[in-house]
């Protein structure tokens, strides 16, 4: 039988065993364990991190990112970098890096459970960053981009919720998933707009155009959704005109009601008479495969009579619009349009028809090659 005095010895002597197993564990753990919700002092972020940034919540209470790895590696680059545009003799450093987040004035960060994907950072750099928010009820974004062609970064997109970092999914406009990141044109890809929208411009090979894609920022669900879409011929952001959601929606309303877009004084089956009185002398006359054309600045006119057959009852049959500017492509209309009634290579004109049925009209958009953009859109 243990005394009871030697049995309180032997229990204060197994605490003591069991307090430096798990003190011995803990050291002994992987560098690279930091876990979701470890606390770590201000000071110490400060001097172990690599890439710190502010960031503010919709609140605009601001945090500090830092970004740091437990078993980062050092090394200088030997040559240059074209992704990074980092010259040679630079430090490279790589890693697990995790994320940590210190709410302001706070004593100590908090590591985030967010994953970054981020392996390599080679200072100085440019890639990895914070864009501003326009309007005091909307977050700063963190960008941290991975290289994906020689035109564009895959983007990930980061924002401060309710304490924490979090990841933001983009998604279509139908909400449905595109991807956990998005592409964007290097240096001037990306910026902020009012009404928590963001925009990223990537250049297309194909159509040699700039496409500029909007999207709109929902806190709630860490969600970038979609907005609006719109191709332009200049590197330029687009400060003015009409993006492809608002002008198609346009063509679907005139053809819903068989009128000329931005009239609703002159509709198919109006006579040349009351045409002409509306629309004025054309600019030409000819015609078509199916009947005479009025060719005005921005639209042409069609009719159901060929010249030498032309009266004044004569009526229209179709509304042949000239939107080269627009820079419609035909992926960008079927994202706002869904999809077409019909589509189709039609041989008579040399290129391919999407064909909308809309009600007792239709609207045609008409391009020549698969991946060009419409060449031309009618409404019959």
């Amino acid at each position: 039988m243990i005394h009871p005095k030697h049995q309180s010895k032997w229990a204060s002597l197994a605490l003591l065993t069991l307090f430096v197993y798990v003190l011995s564990t803990l050291l002994l753990l992987p560098p690279n364990a930091a876990a979701k919700g470890e606390q770590i002092f201000a000071k110490q972020l400060e001097s172990m991190s690599r890439l710190s940034f502010t960031l503010r919540d919709a609140k605009q209470t601001a945090y500090t990112i830092y970004i740091f790895a437990y078993d980062e590696q050092k090394r200088t680059l030997t040559e240059e970098n074209g992704w990074t545009n980092n010259k040679k003799g630079d430090k490279s450093y790589s890693g697990t890096y995790r994320a940590a987040l210190l709410k302001k004035g706070a004593a100590y960060g908090t590591v985030q459970a967010a994953k970054l994907d981020l392996n390599t950072i080679i200072l100085p750099q440019t890639w990895n960053f914070v864009v501003k928010s326009k309007e005091a009820s909307t977050p700063d974004m963190l960008m941290i981009t991975d290289w994906g062609t020689s035109n564009f970064n895959e983007v990930k997109t980061y924002i401060v919720r309710s304490g924490e970092l979090r990841r933001v999914t983009y998604v279509d406009n139908k909400g449905k998933k595109i991807d956990d990141s998005y592409s964007a044109s290097r240096d001037d890809g990306i910026r902020t707009l009012s009404r928590a929208r963001v925009q990223f411009k990537n250049y297309n090979n194909l159509q040699f155009v700039y496409g500029v894609d909007t999207f709109k920022l929902n806190v709630n669900k860490l969600e970038l959704r979609l907005e609006d879409t719109r191709n332009l011929r200049s590197e330029a952001w687009p400060n003015s005109g009409v993006g492809d959601r608002a002008y198609l929606k346009s063509l679907k309303e005139a053809a819903l009601k068989g009128v000329l877009p931005g009239r609703t004084d002159v509709k198919i089956g109006m006579t040349l008479q009351n045409a002409q009185k509306k629309l004025g002398k054309p600019n030409s006359r000819s015609n078509g495969e199916w009947g005479a054309y009025y060719f005005y600045s921005k639209f042409g006119v069609g009719f159901d009579s060929y010249m030498h057959e032309l009266t004044n009852k004569s009526r229209i049959a179709v509304f042949d619009l000239y939107n080269e500017k627009q820079n419609l492509s035909p992926r960008n209309v079927k994202i706002w349009m869904g999809k077409p009634s019909s589509e189709y290579y039609n041989e008579v004109v040399v290129g391919y028809e999407m064909v909308y049925q809309l009600g007792n009209h239709a609207i045609v958009f008409t391009y020549e090659e698969e991946e060009d953009l419409i060449d031309f859109t009618s409404i019959y």
